[in-house]
This record gives structure tokens, sequence and C-alpha cells, in this order.
């Protein structure tokens, strides 16, 4: 009996390790007692309370205040206007990159007035526009949800900077969806049981 609820302890142990990541969506729309009139706010707790995994988040304005309404986020008057303005999102921890929902982005006809610039961490700044090629994802510009091919990994302390991709954009920022990535440690004690409760059914055995 005890083998069996060893066996089962071990076996929970080991789902745990496959699903140590959490996706989580974080809406920066009608949020002004956060936002509005602030330069930067930090320590933005972000977790999944499925798995308990979390992370902070810093956000940081430039070219002004940042500012939150009911449908848009952005500088000032709830929009990032041009390239003086910017939005820069930095995490404590680990993160996955899995989408971005933007608003005001213009379609390929306009790139060059109503564009978005993204940068996200140590890779390449690209411009969002509807049906932009060649971006390494997808960008719907129907919702202005950019979509990468895969999840772009960003270390503890890289960020995730918005702007416009030229002098006239008007775009702001709706919605951030991230994954959560568990800090070193968690997979270190995770591996200390499972190697524990090996030994234990094979001394049993």
């Amino acid at each position: 009996m005890k083998l069996k609820i060893l066996s089962a302890s071990i076996l929970a142990a080991s789902c745990l390790t496959l699903s140590t990541s959490a996706a989580v969506t974080f809406d920066f729309t009608g949020q002004g007692g956060t936002f509005d009139g602030n330069a930067f706010v930090n320590s933005i707790s972000i977790s999944d309370t499925d798995t308990g995994f979390s992370t902070f988040m810093n956000v940081t304005g430039a070219g002004g205040n940042l500012n939150s309404n009911a449908s848009a986020f952005g500088i000032g008057n709830d929009v990032i206007d041009g390239t003086t303005e910017s939005i820069t999102l930095t995490f404590s921890t680990n993160v996955e990159f899995n989408f971005i929902d933007l608003s005001g982005v213009g379609t390929e006809a306009q790139a060059a007035s109503e564009g978005a610039s993204l940068t996200v961490g140590l890779g390449p700044s690209i411009t969002l526009y509807t049906n932009a090629p060649g971006i390494g994802g997808t960008f719907d510009g129907g919702s202005d949800i950019y979509t990468p091919t895969s999840a772009l990994l960003l270390t503890a302390g890289q960020s995730i900077i918005v702007t416009g991709s030229s002098a006239t954009s008007n775009i702001s920022l709706q919605q951030l969806g991230l994954t959560v990535v568990p800090e070193p440690s968690t997979y270190a004690s995770l591996a200390g049981l499972l190697a524990l409760g090996y030994v234990m059914v094979r001394r049993r055995k």
C-alpha cells in the first residue's frame, strides 16, 4: 500500500515537472488607478492561479506619463504617438512572450504612417501592420494581435518595447500574453524529489 502511495506521489511530481509553465494574459486597459499620471510603475505582480508561478513586471513610459482608459493604454492621452513615446515592460524572472494585442495599427498601405514598432528582448525591432510579411509570426490587423511563430524567451531583466514606427503613428497597447517560467530552483527541487522517490522505491523492492 505504501509503495502504491509513493508511486502515485512520484507520478504526480512527474506531471508537475511536465506542466511547470503558466499562461497569463495581462490587461492594461481600464487600470487608470494603477497607471495614470505615473512615469513608471514597478513590481506589478503577475501570477497564475493554477500553478502559483509568478513574476513582477515593471512598466516605464517615455515621452510622458502612463495613461489607461477602458479600451486603450498609452502615453499622456492613452495613445503612443510617433517614435518619441514608448512603453517598456521588464520582468523579474524568465518569461515567454506569446502575443501582444495593440490597437490603431494601419494596413500595409498605411505602414509608413500608422505602423507599430515592437522589440522583444534582444531580438530585432519589427514593424507591425496588417498582413506584414516576414516578421516571424502572424499579425492580424483586424484585431491587431501579433503572435510570434513560437514563444520568445526573455530572461530576467529583459524587456518588451512598444513604440510607433513613424512620427505619425497613433497606436495603443491593450493586452499581453506571456508564460511565467519557473525559477531553476523549482526544477532542482522537483528533480530531487523524483530522485529520492526512485531510491525509496528501489529499497522497498
